[in-house]
C-alpha cells in the first residue's frame, strides 16, 4: 500500500544518506545462531561510511540493538552484507533476528546520531504498534518460510511501504542486486483447486494423497520449476513440478503420490489433518513466490500467513476421512479460504468439483433398509440392504457402501462380480447375518448423540442414495443435492431397522422416505406404511399436559399428549418433538397418517404408558436444573415451532439457555413422582408457561384436564410462577390468579408471533 503521507516521508529524507535495508535472512533452514544475515546498499553516487551506524531489531514491544558497526562503508551503488557470510562484519547477532512468529517483528538502520534511517517492518498483526519511516502501523512485509528472504525489488529502490518494496525471495542473494521485480513465471491464473489431506484407506494415509491444479486463466502455464508446498505449522516440505511441466486453460493437474490412480506429476505427500490446529498448503511459482495459499482447520495458532502477507484468519473447513477440501466454484479465488473452499464427500481428482462421471445404474440403486442397532452385540449383525428399481441389471463394480458418525469413514467397496437384477434386493450383512447376500463387518453409527450417515457411491464417484439418520445434522451431512442435508430420519431404536415407507419410492427427503420398521423384512418388500404428507402447522396444537418423572424407574413410563385447540383437523406426519435439558434434540418424528380432529388428544408416550398412544422411546428431564423443555415443530423445509414448554423447580432461576415462545424463560412447575404438569383449561395458551401449567395434577392421559394441582398458575393452580425478568436477572415469582376472556385474547393474541428454527 502506498500512503497518503508518502511524499512527506519522502521529504523527510531528502538530505539522509542513501543507505537502506536491501535484504534480510531472518529464518535460516535449522538453527538460526549465526546463520542469519542483512545486506545493506547505497543508491548514492559515493561511498557511505558506517562506523558508529547500528542495526536494531524489536523486542518486547519496543527496539534494542542487534549490531553495532565499528567501521566499513557502502560503496557508491554497491552492497554490504553483514552477518554469516560476510569478511568485514561477519559477527552473529545478538538477540537473533525476530522470525514475526505471531506478531509483527522489524529490523532498522541507525545512524551515528541515532536518526533512524530506514525500517522493515514484516508479519503481523502489529500489536505493539511499531512504526515505519513515515509513522504508519500497517505497512508490513509478508512472513517468509525457513531458508527465504525479505528483498527489496526492485533493488534498493524505496516508497516507505514495505508491502510494496519487499517480496518473498526463495533464492536469497547475499551481497548481490534483487533485480527489478520481473519474473520468468508470470502468474497466468493458476489456483489450489482441491486437496486430499486425509484419505480413507485401510493402510493409512501414505501414498493417497493428492493436490489438484486448475487454470483459471486464458492461456496454457508453462509450471517447470513451481512447487507445491505443505505442512503442520510452516511450509517445511514441498514437491517440486518438474520441467516441462504444462497446464492448459481451463484444465486440470493432479499432483498426487504413489497410490493416486492418474495422478500428472507423482511425488511424496504428508499433508496435515489439522487435528488441534490449522493446517496450510500452498503454491509457489518458479521464483520461489506464493501463487496460491490455503489454510484449513479450527484455529490458527501457529500464525499461517495467507497470500495477502497478513495472518490467515479466514481458514478453509477442517478435513474429514475420505472427504476432500475444494472450491466451491472451480478456480474461484478470493483469497479467503473460507468462502472459496468446502468438503467434498465425494472428491473429483483431475476434474471440476462439480462434475462426478456417469455410471450406469446410479438412478436405479437405492438404500431400502438397514439395521444399525440390533438386539444384544451388533457386531456381525448389521445390514443392509439394497434395490434395484431399473428395468436393466446393475454391475457394482467400482461401487461402495461408505457410512460414519462424523464423517465418511468407513466403508465396503463391491467386488467386480456383484450385480443387482431388476427388481431384486440385495443384503450385505455381517456374519450372523441369516440371509446375506455379500458377507461384510459394518460397524454403523447409532446416532445416539447426533446425526449418524449412510450412503451409496456409484462407479463415478457421486452419491447414488444418502439416508441421515438420527436426533439433528450438527456434522452437516450432505444429502444427494450435495447441500446440508434438514430432512433427517428417524433415530434407530434397538432392534428395529430403519426401512423405506414406500418400498423403492426416493423424494432425497429421509424424514419422509424412511420410518423405523415394525417389522424387519430382510430381503424382502418392506411392509406397508401410510406416506408422509407434510403439512404447515396452523398454530392449534399445544403440549397440553406430560409426565416427567413417574414414581420408580422412568423408563417406560414417560408421556406427553397433545390437543388440537382449532376447528379444522391437523396432520403431523414428520412433526418433531425436541426435548432438552441444555440444548434442543429430537426426541420423537410422527409417522405418516397421524392427525388430530378439532379438540381431540393425542398421546405419545414409552412403551409401558396404559392409555392408547403412539408408542416411542420418549424420555423427558426432571428438571434438575431449570429449566428443561419440549418443544413441538412442524415439518416445513425450514421447521416452525408450534408450541413450548419449559419447567423446573419453583424459584429457581434459570440456568440452561432455554427460551419459551416469546424468547423469555417462563417455567412451570417441576410435579412430584406420578404427577403431571398440565394446562387447564385444555389449550389455553398465553406464551407464559407460569400461568398456563398447573403442576401436581393427576394424569388423565389421552382425556381432558382435571381442575385442581397445586404450586404453579394457570386457573387450575393455587401457588406460585416464576419467570425470568425482562432484564434476565434472577426469576421474580407472583400469585397467579385466573383471568378473563378478554385477558386471554389479549396474551393469546401476543402469542400468536412465532420463530423459526
Amino acid at each position: 500500500m502506498i500512503h497518503i503521507l508518502l511524499l512527506a516521508g519522502l521529504a523527510a529524507h531528502a538530505g539522509a544518506p542513501e543507505v537502506r535495508i536491501n535484504e534480510v535472512l531472518y529464518d535460516v533452514s535449522g538453527s538460526d545462531g549465526g546463520e542469519e544475515w542483512v545486506e545493506l546498499c547505497n543508491d548514492g553516487g559515493s561511498s557511505i561510511a558506517l562506523s558508529g551506524w547500528s542495526l536494531e531489531v524489536t523486542s518486547s514491544g519496543g527496539w534494542t540493538e542487534a549490531y553495532t558497526f565499528d567501521s566499513g562503508s557502502v560503496s557508491a551503488h554497491g552492497h554490504t552484507l553483514v552477518g554469516k557470510g560476510s569478511g568485514t562484519h561477519p559477527g552473529s547477532f545478538g538477540p537473533n533476528l525476530p522470525n514475526a512468529g505471531s506478531a509483527t517483528a522489524g529490523i532498522r538502520l541507525v545512524d551515528e546520531s541515532g536518526t533512524v534511517l530506514d525500517t522493515l517492518l514484516y508479519g503481523s498483526p502489529n500489536s505493539s504498534g511499531y512504526q515505519d519511516d513515515g509513522g504508519f502501523e500497517d505497512s508490513l512485509a509478508p512472513t517468509v518460510s525457513a531458508g527465504e528472504s525479505l528483498a527489496r525489488v526492485p533493488d534498493c529502490v524505496d516508497s516507505d511501504s514495505a508491502d510494496v518494496d519487499f517480496v518473498r525471495a526463495r533464492t536469497p542473494t547475499p551481497s548481490a542486486g534483487n533485480g527489478d521485480g520481473t519474473s520468468d513465471c508470470p502468474d497466468p491464473g493458476v489456483v489450489i483447486n482441491e486437496f486430499l489431506p486425509d484419505p480413507a484407506s485401510e493402510g493409512g494415509d501414505a501414498g493417497h494423497e493428492w493436490v489438484e491444479l486448475h487454470n483459471a486463466g486464458i492461456t496454457t502455464a508453462d509450471l517447470s520449476g513451481w512447487a507445491v508446498e505443505f505442512g503442520t505449522s510452516s511450509f517445511s516440505k514441498s514437491v517440486a513440478l518438474p520441467g516441462g511441466t504444462s497446464l492448459s486453460p481451463g484444465g486440470y493437474l493432479l499432483v498426487g503420490d504413489s497410490a493416486v490412480d492418474g495422478a500428472d506429476v507423482v511425488g511424496t505427500f504428508s499433508l496435515g489433518n489439522a487435528g488441534s490446529n490449522a493446517d496450510g498448503v500452498r503454491l509457489v511459482d518458479c521464483d520461489g513466490a506464493p501463487v496460491d495459499t490455503v489454510i484449513y482447520g479450527e484455529t490458527n495458532e501457529d500464525g499461517w500467513v495467507d497470500d495477502g502477507g497478513g495472518t490467515a484468519t479466514s481458514l478453509a473447513v477442517d478435513p474429514a476421512s475420505g472427504a476432500s477440501i475444494g472450491r466451491i466454484e472451480d478456480g474461484v479465488d478470493t483469497d479467503l479460504s473460507w468462502d472459496d473452499f468446502d468438503r467434498f464427500d465425494a472428491p473429483t481428482p483431475g476434474r471440476s468439483n462439480t462434475e462426478t462421471l456417469p455410471c450406469a445404474g446410479e438412478d436405479a440403486l437405492l438404500i431400502n433398509e438397514f439395521l444399525v442397532d440390533p438386539d444384544g452385540t451388533d457386531e456381525g449383525f448389521e445390514w443392509v440392504e439394497l434395490v434395484n428399481i431399473g428395468g436393466d441389471s446393475v454391475s457394482l463394480d467400482g461401487w461402495a457402501l461408505q457410512w460414519g458418525t462424523s464423517s465418511y469413514s468407513k466403508s465396503f467397496e463391491f467386488s467386480s462380480s456383484a450385480s443387482i437384477s431388476p427388481g431384486q434386493y440385495l443384503v450385505i450383512g455381517g456374519s450372523g447375518v441369516s440371509g446375506a447376500d455379500i458377507l461384510a463387518d459394518l460397524d454403523m453409527g447409532n446416532a445416539s448423540s447426533s446425526g449418524d450417515a449412510l450412503r451409496l457411491v456409484h462407479c463415478g464417484g457421486g452419491a447414488a442414495d444418502t439416508v441421515v439418520y438420527g436426533p439433528d445434522n450438527t456434522d452437516g451431512w450432505k444429502d444427494d443435492a450435495g447441500i446440508d442435508a434438514s430432512s433427517i430420519a428417524p433415530e434407530p431404536e434397538s432392534g428395529k431397522s430403519l426401512a423405506r415407507c414406500l418400498d423403492g419410492i426416493d423424494t432425497d427427503l429421509s424424514a419422509r422416505d424412511f420410518v423405523v420398521a415394525s417389522v424387519s423384512s430382510l430381503g424382502a418388500e418392506n411392509p406397508e406404511c401410510t406416506p408422509i404428507e407434510c403439512h404447515t402447522g396452523l398454530g392449534t396444537i399445544k403440549i397440553n399436559e406430560l409426565l416427567p418423572d413417574p414414581s420408580g424407574t422412568d423408563s417406560g413410563r414417560e408421556w406427553v399428549e397433545l390437543y388440537n385447540s382449532g376447528s379444522e383437523a391437523q396432520r403431523l406426519d414428520a412433526w418433531i418433538l425436541e426435548k432438552a435439558t441444555k440444548d434442543w434434540s429430537v426426541a420423537f418424528t410422527f409417522p405418516g397418517g397421524a392427525d388430530i380432529a378439532p379438540g381431540a388428544f393425542l398421546l405419545v408416550g414409552a412403551t409401558e404408558v396404559p392409555a392408547d398412544h403412539i408408542a416411542s422411546s420418549l424420555t423427558l428431564g426432571n428438571g434438575g436444573t431449570a429449566p428443561d423443555g419440549l418443544r413441538l415443530l412442524d415439518c416445513t423445509e425450514f421447521p416452525v415451532v408450534q408450541d413450548t414448554v419449559l419447567w423446573g423447580d419453583a424459584g429457581e432461576d434459570p440456568e440452561d439457555p432455554l427460551d419459551d415462545d416469546l424468547g423469555d424463560q417462563s417455567m412451570a412447575e417441576m410435579p412430584g413422582d406420578d404427577l403431571t404438569v398440565g394446562r387447564f383449561p385444555d389449550g389455553v395458551d398465553s406464551e407464559d408457561n407460569s400461568l398456563d401449567f398447573s403442576t401436581n395434577m393427576n394424569p388423565t392421559p389421552g382425556a381432558p384436564n382435571e381442575e385442581g394441582g397445586t404450586g404453579t398458575g394457570g386457573t387450575g393452580g393455587t401457588g406460585k410462577g416464576c419467570s425470568k425478568t425482562a432484564d434476565g436477572g434472577p426469576s421474580k415469582c407472583g400469585v397467579a390468579t385466573p383471568m378473563g376472556g378478554l385477558e386471554w385474547l389479549i396474551l393469546a393474541l401476543v402469542g400468536l408471533r412465532r420463530r423459526r428454527y
